[in-house]
């Protein structure tokens, strides 16, 4: 069954209204009509099942049969700074597979070697083309909300917006003496998961004045293992590490994730 994003406000009762690029998508590329069930979710946690009840030029209204909290979301918030690539397809596909796995928000980090420049004009045309990445993938995947690509970030000030109790993990080639597997496998013997925040660098890696500033702020240098990773390559796969330790992948951790937040996935 097909999945669309709306907002929570155009849930009314038994009703729903679907209006702006989602809308265009069912009327005009999937030329869906009357009586088409599909799949709403309000990226507030909660799915609904319901059916098309009318269509006009640029809205479309669902009849709501029932509703029910979302189990696509982990129990724990991941934040991927992921320093943009100079091919722009290598930083799109982090986005769609980062979606995928789970991951919480994507911020396009800006750093030392970072070949790719922010242009105020030139980024804000990319992330809508990032969001729309996201959207798609967010799909696929059955996630209950879709995850934000937010603005270009430098290293020093994505640090310094991070709320105080986030885990900041920063895999690095110069690290040989922390890996990643180590600090997780601590950190879930703990009662409280908290949120992660992954800094992955570019082409050529941190300098290491990079990884001196961001250990004084509270990140932790870790390594991945004896290979050199593609930048895009790490994200994912530190992604996906963090998520198999403390989240939801390999299917038995779910609930254990799950009940030492002292929540549910839907509520995130």
């Amino acid at each position: 069954m097909r999945r669309f994003f709306i907002n929570a406000r155009d849930i009314v009762g038994g009703t729903a209204k679907i209006i702006g690029d989602e809308a265009y998508h069912i009327i005009k590329v999937l030329r869906l009509g009357p009586g088409t069930s599909i799949i709403i979710c309000d990226g507030e946690g909660y799915e609904y099942k319901g059916d098309i009840a009318s269509i006009d030029s640029n809205t479309v209204i669902i009849k709501i049969l029932g509703a029910k909290k979302t189990g696509g979301e982990p129990g724990v918030k991941i934040s991927l700074a992921q320093a943009l690539s100079r091919k722009s397809a290598n930083f799109e596909f982090v986005i769609q597979k980062a979606v995928e796995l789970g991951v919480n928000n994507i911020v396009p980090l800006l750093t030392d070697r970072t070949v790719v420049r922010a242009e105020e004009d030139r980024f804000r045309k990319r992330r809508k083309r990032w969001q729309r990445i996201a959207l798609e993938a967010a799909k696929q995947s059955r996630r209950g909300r879709v995850p934000a690509v937010e603005k270009p970030s430098n290293l020093q000030d994505f640090l310094e917006r991070l709320p105080r109790d986030t885990l900041c993990l920063m895999p690095w080639e110069g690290e040989d003496s922390t890996g990643i597997g180590e600090i997780l496998k601590w950190e879930s013997s703990k009662n409280f998961i908290r949120p992660v925040a992954l800094l992955i660098g570019p082409e050529g890696g941190f300098t290491p004045e990079e990884v001196d500033n961001a250990r004084r702020s509270g990140a932790i240098p870790v390594s991945l293992g004896p290979r050199i990773l593609r930048t895009e390559t790490a994200g994912i796969i530190a992604l996906g590490i963090v998520l198999y330790e403390l989240g939801d992948l390999g299917g038995a951790k779910f609930v254990k994730a799950q009940t030492k937040s002292g929540c549910t996935s839907a509520g995130l």
